[in-house]
């Protein structure tokens, strides 16, 4: 089954009860069994989220460090706790060293990690911790509405070569630039899985319509 993750990051039209009526309409979408839509809301709403909508939620990011003397950190039990079942890790807008993301991914049983990687070599390199999911996301496309599947085509078939020379058999998902169901269909084309992807969902007027728009054209 292909997958949508709609980040909502911190826009502030899911600042609140907006994340819920986001997370209603990525919900809608799943029930129809063909995609696995999953959404990632600012971290203060993550219970929210999860307990008023029966959306598949993911956290944006989860801190490295141990213990309850971690004021204002976000930890995985803290994640599981509110209802969450994963998190995407290593965003371009929140990257983390190898080093901390192989000490961390372990202590994230129970949760399904998305890995994001910037370059084909990143992903693969990425790829040797197991995630559930790794997306390739060229940071200088991320937000531009100019499509990773139509502007770097090539980037896309390599990062899935290079996880898959790798040992990866995990879930390979492209995102920057997404907008429209013609780049989704492209990024499907080039053998990958499911889509990333964050302002084209939450800066369109109609949500409902939109993340349809997406998750129809993963089928």
């Amino acid at each position: 089954m292909r997958t949508l993750i709609v980040n909502c990051k911190n826009y502030p039209e899911v600042l609140g009860e907006g994340a819920v009526s986001l997370a209603r309409a990525v919900s809608r979408v799943a029930e129809d069994g063909e995609v696995r839509a999953i959404i990632a809301p600012p971290t203060p709403f993550l219970g929210l989220v999860a307990s008023k909508t029966g959306a598949t939620v993911y956290s944006q990011d989860v801190d490295a460090v141990v213990g309850d003397k971690t004021t204002g950190a976000t930890l995985p039990d803290a994640v599981r706790g509110a209802g969450a079942t994963g998190t995407i890790l290593n965003h371009s807008e929140s990257k983390k060293a190898f080093g901390i993301l192989s000490d961390l991914v372990p202590r994230l049983r129970g949760l399904e990690v998305c890995l994001c990687a910037g370059t084909s070599a990143e992903a693969a390199k990425l790829s040797k911790l197991g995630p559930t999911y790794v997306a390739i996301e060229p940071p200088e496309l991320i937000g531009t509405g100019v499509a990773v599947s139509k502007a770097r085509p090539s980037l896309v078939t390599d990062t899935i070569t290079a996880v898959r020379d790798a040992g990866y058999r995990g879930r390979v998902l492209c995102g920057a630039g997404i907008v429209t169901g013609a780049d989704v269909k492209k990024a499907v084309e080039l053998g990958a899985e499911g889509v990333l992807v964050a302002s084209s969902v939450v800066k369109a007027p109609d949500w409902n319509a939109k993340v349809r728009e997406l998750a129809d054209s993963l089928m």
